[in-house]
């Protein structure tokens, strides 16, 4: 995937913070499922039903993405059946508040303006 190539980025001259973060974010659905993270642990359904829209194939993709970067930690609950949840680990929290700022941010500056697609 071209964003985990851009992620695995070397501290050299060319890492820029910024443009990884906003590389992160820019994928469809990641900000939404750290957003709904944020609210606290959820399974795999429970998260494909708040986030909408999002298949259940591409919603894997970016929950394995997210762990392999240590922004989501995945749990197998061993019951009958298993379940599998998720939750965002201390790193995964702090994108979260920086996405709330983002937020914020986005209502008090862009609320009226004209839409910028």
């Amino acid at each position: 995937m071209v964003i985990e190539r851009k992620l695995a980025l070397k501290q050299d001259a060319s890492y820029c913070p910024v443009r990884a973060t906003l590389a992160l974010l820019g994928q469809k659905w990641v900000p939404h499922i750290v957003h709904e993270l944020m609210q606290g642990k959820r399974r795999f359904n429970e998260l494909a039903h708040v986030v909408g829209g999002c298949n259940s194939r591409t919603l894997r993709d970016r929950l394995r993405s997210l762990e392999e970067l240590g922004i989501v930690q995945r749990r197998i609950v061993a019951t009958m059946p298993p379940w599998v949840e998720y939750e965002l680990t201390p790193a995964g929290r702090e994108l979260g508040e920086a996405l709330a700022g983002l937020s914020a941010w986005g209502r008090a500056h862009l609320a009226k303006a004209p839409r910028l697609e």
